[in-house]
This record gives structure tokens, sequence and C-alpha cells, in this order.
């Protein structure tokens, strides 16, 4: 336009711009990936070398046990502790910080997710209820799962939650950001698909609070210069995933588009994933992983086949084989190799990155062209991966019990979603 600003008139016109722009950086991400060809012959061996494979058994009674610890920990009040990095405070959400800390009176009154270890971990118990209820309506502890989301998901709850985070300031505005936000938006995506009274009951208790989630995180993901690529909590790549699910769920189009437009920003130019250098002692995520598992939910299956040949190793190479290696979960810090009962081993985030890495590979496989040779890699390391952490879930103690069960959960879900097959499987397991 000679000499004049285009003016856009209507949000439909910032949409379009936006949805150009966003085509554009994807179209670049696909031309900067490598050319270079698999070697299917190389995979085939790779794969045959695997054998066979056993996938977990995911019967009635194992989702009983996975109902069992989230139940057992809802009504555990969270011990007082530091409230936030570089905070020593009592935690001001539960205990009150003057003097000696105290539970103050009728806590469970303005309170909803004040059980467990920490906040994270009551929401993703939660969760963890709510997709074992949705997904299994008549198992045994349904009346026990509706009792707990009708204790703690009432207005008086959400009511107090909210006013406890809109009036946090400075560093102290950070608390549970981005992990715990993620696993709110998470829990409510899982809510807003539940066709039951008690699901809409849910919802329209906690719309508020996540609609307010929601805007916060977005504004979070627009401030990152860099992503985050630690091994746990804070993982940029995982956390949005998770909100991910809730986009699959509630159709938040403009959370779609951030996370979209982020992902390619933060994480579209990667190649050369260091994997050799995983794990970390102390992590619970996959950091090559999660980069990855978001990346084909963001690229189209064409172009996530091109990026991904740049970013991980072939399956076949050394590097890549550290994720069909058994994690060492009891002797990775060279020290205390016991633990105590109440803790369980003190490698216990190590037993869960067994699940979050069969559920990467798992949607690592779900999000290639069902031709692509790699696909059948994925998922056989994904059922290594996943039978690895069922045989030390129990070994965990109540540092493991307050969350292993979600994680194993989200890995069941992409098994269930991909053993229906159709190319929304994985939407289908976001449901959960």
């Amino acid at each position: 336009m000679p000499d004049k600003v285009m003016k856009l008139h209507s949000k439909g016109d910032v949409m379009r711009v936006r949805t150009i722009v966003f085509v554009v950086c994807v179209a670049c991400v696909a031309s900067l990936a490598p050319a270079q060809s698999l070697d299917e012959a190389k995979i085939s061996a790779y794969v045959k070398s695997l054998g066979a494979v056993k996938t977990p058994e995911y019967t009635e009674i194992q989702r009983l046990e996975l109902a069992a610890d989230p139940l057992g920990c809802e009504e555990h009040p969270q011990s007082p502790g530091p409230g936030g990095l570089g905070d020593t405070r009592p935690q001001a959400y539960l205990w009150q910080q003057e003097g000696k800390p105290e539970l103050p009176d009728q806590y469970f009154l303005h309170r909803a997710f004040y059980g467990c270890l920490d906040w994270h971990s009551a929401v993703n118990s939660t969760w963890t209820l709510v997709s074992l209820l949705k997904s299994n309506p008549t198992i045994a502890v349904g009346p026990d799962i509706r009792n707990e989301l009708e204790y703690h998901i009432q207005k008086e709850n959400i009511d107090g939650e909210m006013n406890f985070f809109t009036h946090l300031d400075g560093v102290r505005a950070d608390f549970e950001k981005p992990y715990g936000y993620a696993w709110l938006l998470k829990l409510y995506g899982a809510l807003k698909t539940w066709d039951d009274p008690d699901g809409r009951r849910a919802t329209a208790v906690l719309e508020p609070m996540a609609t307010w989630f929601a805007k916060s995180f977005e504004n979070y993901l627009n401030s990152l210069n860099y992503p985050i690529r630690v091994g746990v909590h804070p993982n940029t790549a995982l956390d949005m995933g998770f909100v991910l699910d809730y986009v699959d769920n509630t159709h938040d189009e403009v959370m779609k588009e951030t996370i979209d437009k982020n992902a390619v920003r933060l994480f579209g130019n990667d190649k050369d994933c260091p994997t050799a250098m995983e794990p970390v002692f102390g992590t619970f995520a996959s950091p090559c992983l999660a980069e990855a598992a978001l990346m084909g939910r963001v690229l189209t299956p064409t172009e996530y086949a091109k990026w991904l040949t740049g970013f991980l190793p072939p399956v076949y190479s050394e590097a890549f084989s550290v994720y069909g290696k058994e994690i060492d979960a009891v002797h990775g810090s060279n020290q205390n190799t016991v633990g105590t009962p109440e803790e369980g081993l003190p490698n216990a985030h190590l037993i869960g990155l067994n699940f979050q890495r069969a559920a990467d590979l798992m949607r690592i496989s779900m999000s290639l062209p069902p031709s692509d040779p790699r696909v059948v890699a994925y998922r056989k390391l994904a059922d290594f991966n996943g039978m690895q952490g069922y045989t030390k879930i129990g070994l965990g103690g109540y540092l493991g019990t307050h969350w292993l069960a979600s994680y194993a959960l989200m890995y069941e879900n992409l098994v269930q979603a991909s053993n229906a097959g159709g190319a929304d499987a994985a939407k289908t397991e976001a449901m959960r």
C-alpha cells in the first residue's frame, strides 16, 4: 500500500494476520529441518533387537491402585514450608505466618487444594480421580471420588483460592506458575468434557479460576525470552503440553494460538537435542522428549517428521539408546540408597521419569505419519518405560504417592487412545 499503513478493521483481520505469521513461521521451521533420509533397514533391525516388549496390564486392580493414593492424600493437609523460590517463610497458602505456623480455623472451607504434599499435587491428584471416573464410571471407588469432588470444589472453596492467588504480588505472584497453573487448566478441561451432573457442577464452580489462570498463563508464555529446559516442574514444553490438553477440551482458540506461536518461537529451530546427557538426578521429565512431544502437537505430521529427524538422534544410535535402558532409581544419588518408610527411595522423581518418558514416546509415535518407520520403535520404547515405572511405583513412599499415579495415568490414557485408533486418538486421550 503506497505511503500508507495498512489498517486492520476487525478482530477477524487481526486473527487472519496472526494466522499468516504462524504459517510462515512453521514453513520456516520445516525448511530448516535436515533433508537426510531415514535408514529404514537400520530402524527395522533396531526394532527387531528390542524383541517382544510387554505392554503393562491395565485392569480394574491397576485402576483401583492408581486411585488409592490420590484418595489417601486429598485430606492430608500440606506441611508448612517454603513459599517459593528464595522464600523461606512458611507457605501462606495454607498456614498462618505469624509466630509458630498454625492452620487457620476451617481452612477446608476456604481452600480447595490443600491436601497431598503441595498445591499442584492436590490439583493433579484431583485430575487423576476425575480421569479415572470418567473412563471407568463403575469403578468401585466412584462414590468416594464423587464425595471428594463435592467436598473440595464448592464455590466457597474456589472463592478462597481466587482470593489468595489474585492478591499475590512481587515474587510471590509466581507461586505455582507455570506448573500448577498448567495442572489446574488440565483439570478444568477434564471436567469440561465430563457429561455427568457432578462434572457439570464442578465445571461451573471452577470456571472463574480457570479463566483467570488461562489469561495469566498466556501472559507468562508471551513474556519468556527463552524456554526453561530443566527436567522438573517449570519445564516450558512439559507445561505447554498439559495446557494443550485443556485446549483440546475447551477449544480455547486464544490459548491454542498462544501455544502454537510460542512453541515455534521457542523450539522451532532446535536441533541435535543432547539425549546422552539424560537422565539427570532428581528429574522427572526428559527435556528432549517433552519438547519432541509438544512439537508433534503443533506441526503437521509431515512437518513434524522432518523437524524430528533433525532434533532427535536416530532410534538405532548410541545417543538414543538411553531411552531403552532402565533408570536406576535406587543408586542414582550415590549416597542414601535406602530412604525411609515415609519418604521412600531418594529418587522418587526418577520413578516418575519412566512414566513421563513413556507418555512422551507414545505421543511422538501418534504424531508422526502412520507410515513412518520410527512409529513402531517409539511405541515399543514407550511400553518398555511404562513397565519400568510400574515395577517401581510402590517404592516412591509419600514423596511419590502424591503424583506418580497421575503420571502413570497420563501414559495409560494415551495407550488406550492409541489402541482405539483413528486420527483423533490423541484428542480422545486429552478428554479423559
